[in-house]
């Protein structure tokens, strides 16, 4: 389980790992492998993964209404 309060991100490279470029995922299910909340997920993904490591992040709502993310190569 992440520390949420020192933002320990220890989850992030097992997350990145378990979803191997290009691999469309849910929300719920990255939540579930990382224990996080749902916005602490979408800030990894805008934060660590598009911004600091320069993937392409696209994040698309299903007719379901769940959201999938998929890193583009």
């Amino acid at each position: 389980m992440s520390d949420h309060t020192t933002g320990d991100m220890g989850g992030s490279r097992r997350n990145v790992s378990a979803h191997p470029s290009p691999q469309v995922h849910l929300l719920v299910d990255s939540m579930s492998a990382t224990d996080w909340q749902a916005h602490s997920v979408r800030g990894f993904l805008s934060g660590t993964l598009r911004k600091k490591m320069g993937l392409t992040v696209e994040s698309a709502k299903r007719q379901d209404g769940e959201r999938v993310y998929s890193i583009v190569s």
